[in-house]
């Protein structure tokens, strides 16, 4: 005989919130490094070995089953680097510590699917898990970044490099997907492009430069479910 310890189609409004952890990886396209062909352009121009480390941490509350909201606050180190494409010969190098902070709003495009437990008494009271599924998502927000560029190689000698323009509005998109874990966790991965106003987060402009800088984060994470408290009977009034 199953049990379920969740049976209501609403159950998500029982956790409406939680909070997250990440780590993961920045890329950076600007006005130095990138493919050694000209014609390279998106991800073809993405420079692995200039790629650095993030970390963030979020708060993301549910409006609808479909739609949330989400706070982000994530540190990158973000490296740029002429060596190995179209400018080598001019050998710029750059470093950026970066700090982003930013809100999002998530559409689910596949209802998210959290664990449901129940115990039979045919398995000994074994805990048993089902409806699990993979949650896909698209986001897009607004924010702001705060950077501080320090040059390297022959950028340090450059009159053109600038430190001191350090703010920018930052307009993240992108895609995610997560897994549940238990019945108030789940692992994700979220990749986003950052468009920022600022064409100085590697402190470098050159007079051929046609658009601002621009980065991405690819991010794992994993989530907390906060749990509302209350009793069994206002729970289950919706």
């Amino acid at each position: 005989m199953l049990i379920p310890t969740l049976m209501f189609s609403q159950r998500w409004k029982l956790s409406r919130s939680e909070y997250s952890y990440g780590i993961g990886v920045a890329n950076y396209f600007g006005d130095i490094g990138g493919a050694i062909k000209t014609d390279a352009s998106g991800f073809a121009d993405i420079d692995m070995a200039n790629t650095r480390p993030t970390l963030a941490v979020g708060y993301r509350y549910k409006l609808h089953e479909r739609l949330a909201v989400k706070a982000n606050l994530t540190y990158a180190n973000i490296h740029g680097s002429d060596v190995e494409s179209i400018n080598e010969g001019r050998n710029n190098t750059f470093s950026t510590n970066m700090f982003e902070l930013n809100g999002h709003i998530e559409f689910h495009i596949t209802k998210e699917k959290n664990i449901v437990s129940y115990k039979t008494m045919s398995m000994r009271g074994k805990l048993r898990k089902f409806n699990v599924g993979l949650n896909v998502y698209m986001f897009a927000g607004a924010g702001v970044a705060y950077f501080k560029p320090k040059a390297l190689d022959n950028l340090t000698n450059d009159s053109r490099f600038i430190d001191n323009k350090n703010f920018g509005v930052v307009v993240p998109f992108g895609i995610g997907v997560r897994y549940p874990l238990t019945t108030i966790s789940s692992i994700g991965l979220e990749f986003g492009r950052r468009f920022i106003t600022s064409d100085y987060v590697d402190g470098f402009n050159t007079e051929s430069s046609e658009a601002k800088d621009v980065y991405y984060f690819t991010v794992i994470n994993v989530s907390y479910k906060i749990k509302r408290k209350s009793n069994s009977r206002k729970e289950l009034r919706f």
